[in-house]
Order: structure tokens, then sequence, then C-alpha cells
């Protein structure tokens, strides 16, 4: 009984949304779709994203390289460059948080290559330990 229920109350609010969809114009359609391509991107990630702009050296194989990270999260960095890197390219980075002794010194890999930047992965799973100075770091902030 509770399932038709929600089942039922879930057709009606994606019903409700198709009606509204149908009557706004094409250039709110596009916002529209960009939030929500948005709010997917986010619900895939898992780790929450905390925006800063901390100074970064990272390099590839090849090179060495300072830009800033503009968001990190327990899982990776968003670093901004205006340089061009291959997506699965592996990166060495060091970078300090605000507020913090603490340095760090992860690898990750390259997996979204953007504009104004490039999304990294970290390599391996943060410590908790390290996940608790980005916590306690950024909310001093």
């Amino acid at each position: 009984m509770e399932d038709d229920r929600q089942l039922n109350e879930k057709s009606q609010v994606e019903n409700q949304l198709t009606d509204l969809i149908k009557t706004i114009s094409d250039e709110k359609k596009k916002h529209l779709l960009d939030l929500l391509n948005d709010w997917q991107k986010e619900e895939k990630r898992g780790d929450e994203r905390i925006p800063c702009l901390i100074s970064v050296d990272y390099s590839t194989s090849d090179r060495v390289y300072r830009d800033f990270i503009q968001d990190l999260s327990n899982g990776g960095v968003f670093i901004e460059s205006r340089d061009f890197f291959s997506i699965g390219q592996e990166v060495a980075m060091t970078f300090s948080l605000p507020n913090s002794q603490n340095h760090f010194k992860i690898a990750g890999e390259v997996v979204r290559n953007e504009e104004s930047g490039i999304g990294v992965k970290f390599s391996k799973k943060l410590s908790q330990y390290q996940e608790q100075i980005i916590k306690h770091s950024m909310m001093k902030k």
C-alpha cells in the first residue's frame, strides 16, 4: 500500500514538472537542463566540494606546474589551469591548507578537462587523519 502511494506521488510530481517545462521559454529550458546536469554530477561525486583558492605545485611525467586549487573534496581537486591535460594523465600534487602547517603530497589522475582547468581524482583514498585535516582547516577559513 505504501509503495503504491509513493509511486502515485512520484508520478504526480513528474507530471507537474513536465507540464511546467512545456510552458517555459527555450532559454529557461536550457538553463533548467544545465542545473539538472550540475545536480546529477554532484550526486555522482559522493564527496562534498569545498570552494577554496589554494596554491598547488603539481607535475606530470615531463613538466612541473604551479596553479590554484579552486575546490577540494576527500576524493580530489579542481585545479585552475590553462594547460591541456589528457584524461587519465597522472599528476603528483603538493599543497598546504589554509590555517594549517600540514602539507599534502598526493598523486592523482586527470578525470575532467575543461577550458578553466582540470578535475583530478586522488589515486588513493585519503586517510581519516587527512580527511580530518581538510575538514578542520577549511572550516576555520
